[in-house]
């Protein structure tokens, strides 16, 4: 991936939240690589894939079960039916309300 200096998956999350008028707050976002930290740090939620890099395991506030697509649909069922709501968000730590919560790291 080439791209000029100080252009990343972050500072274009940032962009277009900005357009949007959305804070970063009330971001999810879901990766696997290097390139995908600086969106998983400024993100509210941050989640890595089952097959997502030990560095990016490492920062993730939750680590999904499944590897790739599947991760993410997993993601997006676990927002859907609300159990992310058993985290607190707050400065990349949540911490389970509940022991079926999905389990940060």
């Amino acid at each position: 991936m080439v791209l000029p200096s100080g252009v990343n998956k972050g500072s274009g999350l940032h962009a277009a939240l900005d357009e949007l008028g959305i804070s970063s707050h009330n971001v999810v976002a879901v990766g696997d690589a290097e390139n995908d930290l600086p969106m998983l740090r400024m993100s509210a939620c941050g989640a890595a894939v089952a097959n997502a890099l030990l560095s990016v395991k490492e920062e993730a506030d939750v680590i999904l079960e499944k590897p790739r697509g599947a991760g993410v649909s997993e993601l997006i069922a676990s927002l859907i039916s609300d159990e992310l709501a058993y985290f607190k968000a707050g400065a990349h730590s949540l911490l389970p309300r509940d022991e079926n919560a999905i389990m940060p790291r």
